[in-house]
């Protein structure tokens, strides 16, 4: 049990890490210093791993008992403030990504240009 709790936390931390390095390409992409395609594509395949390791986090906290109950390695607080502050990263990070895209490629934003 104590294994799966350290691994459940090192998924979460990895996760963590990915969102951070998806917001550092956001920037590095807004101020051109990569191009946007570029920075896209890293940052797809860093948001998809930090999905992954939040979704393992997840997995590993949680064990069934033989009785078919299941037994949660992290309070119930922990696990809550884990998962909403994925949940709002990434969420954020995507509405930014729309709003990049809508604000550059396309005039539906065009009225605060002016």
């Amino acid at each position: 049990m104590k294994k799966r709790r350290l691994f459940g936390i090192i998924c979460f931390v990895l996760a963590m890490a990915c969102y951070g390095c998806c917001t550092y390409v956001t920037y590095i992409t807004y101020t051109n210093i990569v191009s946007e395609v570029e920075g896209f594509l890293i940052f797809i395949l860093l948001w998809i791993g930090a999905y992954w390791f939040s979704t393992f986090f997840t997995q590993l906290i949680r064990v069934s008992k033989s009785d078919g109950s299941k037994e949660w390695l992290i309070s119930k607080r922990g696990r809550k403030l884990a998962g909403d502050t994925t949940a709002v990263i990434s969420a954020a990070l995507i509405c930014f990504w729309i709003y990049f895209y809508v604000s550059r490629y396309t005039s539906l934003l065009s009225f605060m240009n002016k």
